[in-house]
């Protein structure tokens, strides 16, 4: 099983990580193990797609063909995309083969009836993130709420950049605050001085400071301590 390992793509310095979560895997037999990688290249895995998905989720070849199978159906049918992307929603996230699938269905239910997103933006968001099947549903609702009914941003908006939902929320509140405080608020693609959600989040402090609010560090440091 320990060739076996290495033959599929697990170095030597991830043995012992992946052994220390999944040391059961010595107690199947190999030969379902290797029925079990074989189904994975006849959906068109390659074989590092397969050797990252085993290492990212110790667990994946623990499991047997048909359940393999029902996951990829699964996230094919319920979120309608075409074989390519579920194949690399999986590689980017193999734990949604092995995990439960209750927080998936939880989460595709929020965001279609609680936030009020089309079936095409939740596909569109899940691609790029596909964290966002697994997130926390109270930490997702609270974000979009903060977007959606504090910075008043749409819908279509919040589509383009899904990262957002990656980032802690008093990081967006922090930096919206400051930018109101200073009247640099704009959110609308359509206006003059846009500020992109993607620049309001994913900058460092200082190009944020520099570039978007036009201050200097010091002094959001000092507009923070009035929070």
């Amino acid at each position: 099983i320990l060739l076996f390992l290495k033959d599929l793509g697990i170095e030597d310095n991830h043995l012992g990580t992946f052994l220390t979560k999944n040391y059961a895997i010595f107690s199947e037999d190999l030969e379902d193990l290797k029925t079990r990688v074989a189904y994975l290249r006849s959906k068109n895995f390659s074989k590092a797609d397969v050797a990252q998905m085993v290492r990212k989720a110790p667990f994946l070849l623990n499991f047997s063909v048909e359940r393999l199978d029902n996951r990829l159906g699964f996230f094919q049918k319920e979120l309608e995309l075409s074989v390519k992307k579920t194949r690399d929603l999986v590689v980017r996230l193999p734990r949604l083969l092995t995990g439960s699938l209750e927080p998936v269905k939880e989460n595709m239910k929020v965001y279609r009836l609680e936030l009020g997103f089309k079936r095409n933006e939740i596909q569109h968001m899940i691609t790029r993130i596909p964290k966002m099947l697994t997130a926390n549903k109270r930490k997702l609702t609270e974000t979009f709420d903060y977007l959606h009914n504090v910075m008043n941003i749409p819908h279509h908006i919040i589509v383009k950049f899904p990262q957002v939902f990656n980032t802690r929320l008093f990081k967006v509140k922090e930096r919206h605050l400051f930018l109101t405080y200073l009247g640099r608020a704009q959110y609308d693609p359509a206006k003059p001085n846009y500020i992109s959600l993607d620049k309001l989040v994913c900058i460092p402090d200082e190009m944020f400071c520099e570039e978007i609010a036009k201050a200097s560090v010091q002094d959001f440091e000092k507009f923070l301590k009035t929070l």
